[in-house]
């Protein structure tokens, strides 16, 4: 029974490996990007209620906050009623669609894209000047007509 669990031990101590890895680098990431931003955010704020006044200072953080703090509110209640309103089976499926999308976009490029077919197509040059429609006929369209 060992032989036949070791293949499988080792892929999940390999992926929890690369989670592991990918954790500490968000955190060295958090260390020594945002916390220097934090830390000069905190000093501004300092400055500005010695030179401004406190009064002043916090109120217009507090307006800020409240702003931003409204507005991300309201995001969250529309999404919380839009997954509140569907069936359970696809609150069910909608992860394991998104983690499938992700590894298939991860893995998968189609060699193109539909802007590129449009952008081939449009300079397509018409058979004969007997077979041109209309629009080639009118003002401007007939660029490919000989």
């Amino acid at each position: 029974m060992d032989y036949l669990l070791a293949p499988l031990f080792w892929i999940v101590g390999l992926l929890a490996s690369i989670v592991w890895w990918v954790v500490v680098q968000l955190l060295w990431i958090v260390v020594w990007l945002l916390l220097p931003l934090a830390i000069v955010g905190f000093i501004a704020l300092r400055v500005a209620e010695r030179v401004l006044g406190q009064d002043r200072v916090r109120a217009w953080v507090k307006a800020r906050t409240q702003k931003y703090g409204a507005s991300a509110s309201k995001r969250i209640q529309r999404g919380l009623f839009a997954l509140g309103v569907l069936p359970l089976r696809v609150l069910f499926w909608f992860p394991i669609y998104a983690v499938w999308h992700s590894i298939v976009s991860l893995l998968w490029r189609p060699k193109w894209s539909p802007w590129q077919r449009a952008w081939a197509k449009r300079w397509r040059p018409v058979a004969t000047p007997a077979l041109a429609t209309a629009k080639d006929r009118s003002i401007g369209g007939a660029r490919n007509v000989r």
